[in-house]
């Protein structure tokens, strides 16, 4: 591996104060092979709980049973099963037997409370039996609600994550749907050197539980921490990024947890320079980076230390400004921007949530930066401020989990992951284009990926499991609206929902025709009737 610096600015004018941004990184090498990698010891807990069931359960077995298949023969799995009682489904094992292991996810069921803690112990318990100092000891911690049974208080919880991970068991977290702690789940992970993740919608489990394993399948790198010790040159250090810090008063370290292979780990600091008095080079402070090297003979622990260096100039505005420090830098503000909107927005102060988040795209604008990744940035963070100004109509559960996973992705060095859920997003919000005619019923109703023939007199939508067609998707009520059949009209009607059913974006009072090329919205989700299946 390979450790370097770069600052957004490497000249500074004499005798004028400056603040500059560093970014350290670490360059790993390619990802050794599946006979030299290092091995799992690794366990699976997974809630069983009643709303667990349908299609959250069973796409989550569909993610654990690609887990399986992808392990070989030097990994150790266990799999815990919990609702308001704890079981070990599968005790720790190489996995040889794959189709009996997958045999046994097929029949999990769902039902009772949430004991999430208990689950969670256990599995860690399980992964200490085997703890090995050339395996990687992971829990991977999956949950749809609320810890409502065993230990609840989430600063405990927080704290056993922490606690665990000094006994090198790491946890990783995945929240699926709108219900789960969020900040919790985040928290975990944080104290526990794994990662999070958003579950957005039970399709998208088996693909989170594959991102998780190709993670584990290519680590280079444990334990990774990257200090800065300062001079007397320095007289501030903050950090873009939302790494776990230590000072000693002398120093300040960072934990950036796992190094995959390819991979190149950075970490952005703000660093505030008094005005210097000569010309010249200056050693501003001292980088260290501090890590176990996985390596064909076996573990390593490395240390790369790199001086910090400025040139001291007295020419204004002498240097150019490095752009890859400067886009690192503009990504992480929009990711602090959203944290901001969310802590406003969850005091009911939608104005200035939306303001921050306007601002900041503003800020990515005045930049003027060649970058495909703040183009698409910008256009996120103005779409999102305006969305904020619905207030509570579009600020619920689901957008709040959604922002805050934006941010905490791209904190943590994982803008890519940003990315691919905002296209996951828009995907799912994508309307197709249907010419509208007027006095024609449709034939079939499409959202999402899913299309539906309107076929009965009568279809009941909403996320209760005795509706024609169940649509678990953000403020959709239990039974939100119908359609039926009257004479040779097909009409759709609201059902007393929540948040209201809308008509090519009119609030239903009553019964209305529906047309080919009406779009009805339905909670968050949008739906498209159409003459053509």
């Amino acid at each position: 591996m390979k450790a370097d610096f770069a600052l957004d600015y490497d000249v500074v004018t004499v005798e004028r104060e400056r603040k500059l941004y560093l970014m350290a990184r670490l360059v790993a090498g390619a990802a050794p092979g599946a006979e030299q990698r290092r091995p799992l010891n690794l366990s699976l807990v997974l809630d069983r709980s009643g709303s667990m069931a349908g299609d959250k359960l069973s796409f989550t077995r569909q993610a654990a049973q690609f887990l399986v298949q992808n392990l070989g023969v030097n990994d150790l799995l266990s799999i815990v099963l919990y609702n308001e009682n704890v079981e070990v489904l599968l005790p720790p094992e190489r996995i040889v037997h794959k189709d009996a292991v997958n045999q046994r996810l097929s029949q999990i069921k769902a039902g009772g409370m949430t004991n999430l803690s208990g689950g969670w112990l256990q599995g860690c318990s399980l992964v200490e039996q085997n703890l090995r100092h050339d395996a990687l000891n992971r829990v991977i911690l999956m949950s749809d609600g609320l810890a409502n049974r065993g230990i609840t208080q989430p600063e405990k919880l927080v704290a056993l994550a922490h606690q665990k991970r000094g006994a090198r068991v790491t946890t990783s977290t995945m929240g699926l749907g709108e219900d789960f702690n969020e900040d919790l789940m985040m928290a975990m992970a944080d104290a526990g050197g794994g990662a999070f993740y958003f579950i957005e919608s039970p399709e998208v489990a088996p693909l989170i539980f594959q991102e998780e394993l190709r993670g584990l399948l290519n680590v280079v790198g444990q334990n990774l921490t990257v200090t800065l010790v300062p001079s007397d040159d320095i007289s501030n250090i903050n950090q873009l990024n939302a790494y776990n810090m230590h000072s000693d008063g002398r120093s300040i370290s960072f934990s950036l947890g796992d190094v995959f292979g390819d991979e190149v780990k950075t970490l952005i600091l703000e660093i505030s320079v008094p005005a210097l008095h000569e010309i010249g080079q200056r050693q501003i402070a001292l980088l260290r980076f501090s890590f176990d090297e996985v390596t064909e003979s076996g573990v390593q622990h490395q240390t790369l230390e790199l001086p910090v260096v400025v040139h001291v100039s007295d020419q204004e505005g002498a240097g150019e400004a490095n752009a890859a420090v400067r886009e690192s830098v503009l990504l992480l503000q929009a990711a602090k921007a959203r944290r901001e909107a969310v802590s406003a927005a969850d005091k009911g102060d939608y104005e200035r949530a939306s303001q921050t988040l306007r601002q900041a795209a503003g800020v990515i604008e005045d930049a003027k930066l060649d970058s495909k990744p703040l183009v698409e940035e910008h256009e996120a963070l103005v779409k999102q401020s305006e969305e904020m100004k619905r207030g509570a109509e579009f600020y619920d559960k689901y957008s709040r989990k959604s922002m805050a996973t934006q941010a905490i992705y791209t904190m943590t060095d994982r803008h890519e992951s940003t990315q691919f859920f905002r296209s996951r997003e828009s995907e799912r919000s994508r309307v197709p284009e249907i010419e509208r005619k007027e006095g024609t019923n449709p034939t079939h109703l499409t959202w999402g990926e899913h299309t539906y023939p309107i076929q009965s007199d009568l279809i009941r939508i909403g996320r209760a499991p005795q509706n024609e067609i169940v649509l678990v998707a953000k403020n959709v009520s239990r039974f939100h609206c119908q359609i039926k059949r009257e004479g040779e009209r097909l009409l759709l009607e609201d059902l007393g929902s929540t948040n209201g059913t809308f008509l090519n974006d009119v609030l239903l009072r009553e019964a209305m025709p529906l047309n080919v090329g009406d779009i009805a919205r339905v909670g968050h989700e949008q739906i498209v009737f159409h003459d053509h299946g």
